[in-house]
């Protein structure tokens, strides 16, 4: 998670919210550790927007469910969902020349198991669209890099 947050706030996000999803393998159950974990990844941010010259440093949210990150990414003017099993890069590569008429945008990427398919059932009902990032299966950490740096083709001028 500590690469993560610090590539994408490098890539340019504005914030990040981890989310707990089915296939999840790290569970936090204890109150104080979470919040020692979340102040340990503000300040990863915070040293990553420093190094990469940024003028707001992105806010890491503590852990939310599935269904309160559908509920936040639905009111947004895009959400997309990576998915391995999606395929046809060519519709991902339509959806990002769009970017720049959306204000805001989210990403879903899975966790090291991958989505269960009733979350990105879930997802589509709330229309955030399932988008592949090609033919390879790639790991959670590479899934969200790759994904940020398309989404920098098309939004950076």
């Amino acid at each position: 998670m500590e690469l993560i947050i610090q590539k994408a706030v490098e890539l340019g996000v504005h914030e990040i919210v981890p989310v707990m999803m089915a296939r999840s393998i790290v569970k936090y159950s204890d109150r104080k550790k979470e919040e020692k974990k979340l102040a340990r990844w503000q300040s990863i941010s915070e040293s990553a927007a420093k190094q990469s010259r940024r003028g707001i440093i992105p806010k890491i949210h503590p852990i939310i469910s599935y269904k309160e990150a559908i509920s936040k990414a639905s009111k947004m003017d895009l959400s997309v969902l990576a998915y391995e099993n999606e395929r046809g890069i060519q519709a991902t590569k339509d959806i990002l020349q769009g970017l720049e008429n959306h204000s805001t945008s989210g990403i879903f990427i899975g966790p090291e198991g991958g989505f269960d398919l009733s979350e990105v059932e879930l997802a589509s009902e709330f229309d955030i669209i399932p988008i592949s990032l090609g033919r390879r299966i790639l790991r959670t950490e590479t899934a969200g890099i790759a994904l940020l740096s398309m989404m920098m083709l098309y939004l950076e001028k």
